[in-house]
């Protein structure tokens, strides 16, 4: 594992200082102006979220728990595929982070969405370390902790399935709400931002179409900087094409030696790092 400080993500600054326009500084995210713009999302996705058919409605997603998320070490946001609900894809009408993910406990969640961003989100908090170093989620003292601290945003912001997401219609609910989903990345400010396909690949083509030139692998998972913000794909976290041990260590290895090329980027090969 690389011995890099997690903590050394540099937030909306360049060489020089300067702030990037875009990109809004850790003192600017404070907790008041990101409630009111979550109250703005939520507006819009009620707008742009309609189902045809009447049988659904939208659920909501965003920050779990603002007070966390904007005094974290570093702030994580993931961009997965669509919620679900009931049989056929109906339902809605909640929210996935203040009806869910803020109030239930760990234990109530799908594991296999769930368990596997807990372990990375742990291994960034707490590391570097690797997922073989790490408590089991059973024996973390405090793994609501450590999920609250994330924001979640879906592609598809109406329900659908549990598995076998139906990849046009993924694309195209991107395609229709991705004025939201691209301000919601810019207000969250995140330091980070795990994805997956198919709607990953054109998020980052939306932000610069040049991306797959400076794109870097590491094992599963591929990463590239977009400004001040890491973003990494990886598979869905329910997959199952390889070990959760390994899915773990490949996104936190992305991470990890990314901050590492940044680093000597920015101060040279000789940079200390801790």
């Amino acid at each position: 594992m690389n011995n890099i400080n997690p903590t050394e993500v540099h937030r909306g600054e360049n060489e020089s200082g300067e702030q990037h326009r875009d990109v809004s500084p850790a003192s600017m995210l404070n907790p008041g102006s990101l409630l009111g713009q979550e109250t703005a999302f939520r507006a819009l996705v009620e707008s742009i979220y309609v189902d045809s058919t009447g049988r659904s409605e939208p659920i909501f997603d965003g920050v779990i728990n603002i007070d966390l998320y904007c005094s974290s070490q570093l702030r994580v946001l993931w961009i997965l595929k669509e919620p679900w609900d009931e049989e056929n894809s109906t339902g809605g009408g909640w929210s996935l982070c203040s009806d869910v993910l803020a109030v239930k406990p760990v234990a109530a969640l799908s594991q296999a969405t769930f368990h596997p961003i807990i372990y990375i989100a742990y291994g960034l908090f707490h590391g570097p370390m690797s997922f073989a170093d790490m408590p089991w989620i059973r024996d973390m003292e405090n793994p609501e902790d450590v999920i609250r601290r994330l924001a979640f945003i879906n592609a598809k912001k109406l329900p659908g399935v549990t598995r076998g997401a139906y990849a046009p219609l993924i694309l195209d609910w991107y395609s229709r709400g991705k004025q939201i989903i691209l301000a919601q990345i810019k207000a969250y400010c995140p330091d980070i931002v795990f994805g997956c396909a198919p709607h990953f690949p054109a998020i980052l083509d939306d932000l610069d179409c040049d991306w797959r030139n400076r794109a870097r692998s590491m094992g599963s998972a591929d990463y590239v900087w977009q400004k001040e913000t890491l973003f990494v794909h990886v598979y869905h976290p329910g997959q199952t094409q390889i070990t959760r041990e390994k899915y773990v260590d490949d996104a936190l290895n992305a991470v990890w030696q990314a901050m590492r090329e940044k680093r000597h980027a920015e101060h040279g090969p000789g940079a200390k790092t801790l």
